[in-house]
């Protein structure tokens, strides 16, 4: 990861053969309406969900466990509870607590808000750390970094809130944004909660690697779509078992429960744990190559999701990969990117 500097005008640069394989799609956002003020607010350990009981965006009266919390609300936490459990604690992912990028944070705030305040979305987190909300149960130091779900989203039944909590793991290690990276790996996270094992594997684990120029031109144009293609094959290639034993995972993961009784951790299968992880860590080394090869002089937005980023994540995934194969060949950074 990089220190921030001032930005200066960025140049066209001709692409080598290999850069070329990859492009970068626009990205759009929709104004959005007047968001509803969210009056109440749970706390779960290190999370805190805000959210209203009445009007637009409110959040299921449910509560079977009758504890005086909507299930909903309670689930939520549950689940973005387990997947950081899950990632930064069980499989030693780099931890947004403790981050150079979100020094002084110590919670993960979630809003659950009505899906028409979120451009239709099921959830987004955001990359930026702010100071937390004022509860009674927290202190004027807190900082919190901070995740949208919507409220007709049951977290019983859909991983969402589990993938915006690895968006949090990836924003606290790299800066790159790039959709085929960001959204492909976070999709393969949702495994971590899910119940069906690792899901569609439509690229041969035995590769090749590097994959072919033609392969990587059509996944750089993929957004979540590129877990069956790169993501989903590399867990499969390093990790053919996945198991999560109840050692691992400690006595209150492994049995903790949603409000209706439903295990939170559904199948404890996730492969390419230890792959995924070392391909982060090296994604936070390459963001700082990247950052001086092509003179970014801070990580504005889009310079985050540059198409010139796309040969740096590719090179960051295959260094990792090797280390789990040393059969896996070298890729390098086309020498015209370094302005």
């Amino acid at each position: 990861m990089r220190h921030n500097r001032s930005h200066t005008h960025s140049r066209m640069i001709a692409l080598t053969i290999l850069l070329g394989a990859f492009t970068s799609t626009a990205i759009t956002s929709a104004q959005q309406p007047q968001k509803t003020d969210l009056k109440e607010h749970y706390v779960y350990d290190d999370i805190r969900v805000f959210y209203v009981k009445e009007g637009p965006g409110a959040v299921s009266p449910v509560d079977i466990d009758k504890n005086g919390v909507s299930d909903q609300v309670e689930n939520v936490a549950k689940q973005v509870w387990a997947a950081h459990q899950l990632f930064c604690h069980v499989l030693k992912f780099p931890d947004p607590f403790e981050s150079e990028r979100y020094k002084g944070v110590n919670c993960i705030q979630v809003s659950i808000r009505d899906r028409k305040e979120m451009s239709g979305l099921n959830g987004v987190a955001f990359s930026r750390a702010q100071r937390a909300r004022k509860i009674p149960e927290g202190k004027p130091t807190d900082r919190a970094i901070v995740m949208s779900i919507s409220s007709q989203l049951d977290p019983t039944k859909n991983v969402t809130p589990t993938h915006e909590t690895f968006h949090l793991i990836q924003y606290g290690t790299t800066y790159f944004k790039n959709a085929w990276y960001l959204e492909g790996m976070a999709r393969w996270s949702e495994h971590g909660t899910g119940k069906d094992g690792l899901g569609d594997v439509k690229y041969s684990p035995r590769g090749p690697w590097p994959q072919i120029p033609l392969h990587l031109q059509r996944l750089a144009k993929m957004k979540s779509e590129s877990e069956h293609v790169l993501w989903n094959p590399i867990a499969a290639h390093t990790d053919r078992d996945g198991f999560l034993t109840g050692k691992m995972l400690g006595k209150k993961l492994s049995t903790l429960r949603y409000a209706d009784g439903t295990l939170v951790l559904r199948d404890r299968f996730l492969q390419g744990g230890e792959v995924m992880r070392d391909i982060l860590v090296e994604l936070g080394k390459l963001d700082d190559v990247a950052f001086k090869d092509l003179k970014y002089e801070t990580w504005t937005e889009d310079n985050a999701r540059a198409l010139e980023n796309n040969p740096y994540i590719y090179k960051a995934i295959m260094d990792a990969l090797r280390k789990h194969d040393s059969k896996v060949g070298q890729y390098e950074i086309p020498e015209d990117l370094k302005r």
